[in-house]
């Protein structure tokens, strides 16, 4: 904000400093500049800010594939629990032969050996789950972002505002005047744009 301030004093202060340099031209022409530099000051003023947090949690589309994406998430881990304690069963199947004497040393080998290789596939497969499910949460986020980005094209098509600011909980707008606060506005005309092109802006989460 003050950066804005600044910047519509120099320019009042170098329109000022024209307007006088230049008496030998017409009063048409002077007035034409102050009214142009009066344009830029209100212009920049112009300022409005939408909360992100209170934004996203009310956002349709972010319910919906928030939705979706837990519902994914919640069979992955449980797969892969199953496979963690299915293995866990081997082990203990695996060190109670050995310990009562049921198998060969070259039986124990051999089924250690299967153990070895079941746990490194265990591994791997959590870990490329765990990698997938990261992946489909950021491009689910991703989509989020530009849609909300796109929309406030929309919403300030006619340039309304010179700038519409973001803010969080934790983000850097400590204190506004909440007439600038446009959150509400935006959620309501959002809901309705994402209501309208659905199929476009919201394909399920992981495909």
């Amino acid at each position: 904000m003050k950066k804005i301030f600044l910047f519509c004093g120099c320019m009042f202060m170098l329109g000022t400093a024209m307007l006088t340099g230049c008496g030998g031209k017409s009063d048409g022409a002077a007035n034409a500049a102050a009214d142009s530099m009066d344009r830029v000051a209100a212009g920049s003023a112009a300022i409005a800010y939408v909360n992100m947090d209170s934004l996203v949690a009310n956002y349709d589309m972010y319910t919906e594939l928030s939705k979706s994406f837990q519902e994914k998430s919640s069979k992955v881990e449980a797969e892969v629990t199953a496979k963690g304690k299915s293995l866990e069963r081997d082990v203990m199947s695996y060190q109670e032969k050995v310990q009562k004497g049921l198998v060969t040393r070259v039986q124990a080998m051999s089924l250690e050996e299967d153990l070895q290789k079941k746990q490194q596939s265990f591994l791997q497969h959590r870990e490329q789950a765990i990698g997938q499910l990261a992946e489909e949460e950021q491009v689910m986020l991703n989509r989020i972002h530009y849609s909300i980005v796109d929309y406030l094209k929309e919403f300030n098509k006619d340039a309304r505002y010179g700038m519409i600011l973001s803010t969080t909980a934790a983000g850097p707008v400590l204190n506004a005047d909440p007439s600038l606060d446009i959150t509400r506005d935006v959620i309501a005309g959002i809901n309705r744009y994402y209501a309208a092109h659905k199929g476009d802006m919201a394909p399920e989460a992981g495909k």
